[in-house]
């Protein structure tokens, strides 16, 4: 897997103003590459001061890359960083040494967010997520046309913290029953945001095609088709890791399946296509220790696929 590592503004600076060995920027890039080695991982890492130089980085490094790992420092509010990323179509994850003063950004084209933690933790944890190989999916035709190429456990005491759109419909909501609910959901650990989703309204339309009866007898107008994702095919999934038929194990690595198999353009329940990709990609991460799905988060994914 090859990755690149994104450092933002003044990162050159760390550990630098206390005088401490071990806390500085070369230090987090051997702690970086050591890691990445242990876990096979190829890593390209730059560090600017400047917005473009890192957008220009992305775009000459685009070509080779399967993920990014970006910490934006003082740059979590640019919107040009945003687009570089959401037009990258790569998982992201965000990682900040602490939690910035406002909400980030850049973290909204990211899969993931880990902010704060002891030391380089944020990183690391970082690594060990795309190392446990829930992103290995193919990479789409399209990536090449935006740009070219020149030349540990995690211990979990770093804050992850998914991206939504339900994250953003509990802050419009307030204290609402509705609001509650979906709260409860987002405060799961876990990427649940999938970037470049353009052709899902094609895909739903197809899946709708491929789900129809040739004929319409009894008033049934369509039936699910033997290889149709859906809501209660999830559902039985969960119902299944509930009641000890399923392991947690066996549910991620079903759910990684199923969702590689949406992405290279499976069939979805029409109307759900989303809702079912941010499922998946719960579930995929929901065997990593940070990332751990409770019996009670469990319920309210069920809960949320009832109503969705």
């Amino acid at each position: 897997m090859r990755l690149l590592v994104l450092h933002g503004p003044n990162l050159n600076l760390l550990g630098v103003r206390d005088g401490s060995s071990g806390g500085r920027l070369e230090d987090l890039d051997a702690a970086l590459h050591a890691r990445a080695e242990e876990l096979g991982q190829a890593l390209t890492v730059v560090q600017s001061n400047h917005e473009g130089d890192l957008l220009d980085t992305l775009g000459a490094e685009l070509e080779e890359l399967d993920g990014i790992i970006i910490n934006p420092a003082g740059l979590f509010g640019s919107y040009c960083l945003k687009e570089g990323l959401e037009a990258a179509g790569l998982p992201a994850i965000e990682v900040l040494l602490r939690p910035p003063a406002r909400e980030s950004v850049v973290g909204e084209a990211c899969v993931l967010q880990i902010h704060g933690g002891p030391g380089f933790e944020p990183y690391l944890q970082a690594l060990e997520t795309f190392g446990s190989g829930v992103f290995t999916t193919e990479k789409p035709e399209s990536k090449k046309a935006l740009g070219k190429k020149k030349g540990s456990s995690p211990k979990g005491a770093a804050k992850v913290t998914p991206i939504t759109v339900l994250e953003r419909a509990v802050r419009k909501e307030g204290s609402s029953e509705t609001a509650r609910s979906l709260s409860r959901a987002v405060k799961t650990a876990g990427p649940t945001k999938t970037l470049g989703r353009k052709l899902a309204p094609v895909e739903d339309l197809r899946a709708a095609r491929q789900a129809k009866t040739l004929g319409r007898g009894g008033g049934k107008g369509l039936t699910p088709a033997a290889d149709l994702l859906t809501r209660a095919l999830v559902r039985q999934k969960i119902s299944d890791r509930l009641s000890g038929r399923l392991s947690a194990a066996e549910l991620a690595a079903w759910a990684r399946s199923q969702y590689q198999a949406v992405q290279r353009g499976a069939p979805a329940e029409n109307g759900h296509r989303e809702l079912l990709e941010e499922s998946l990609q719960r579930l995929t991460l929901s065997n990593l220790p940070a990332t751990r799905l409770s019996d009670e988060q469990l319920v309210d994914l069920l809960t949320r696929l009832d109503e969705g």
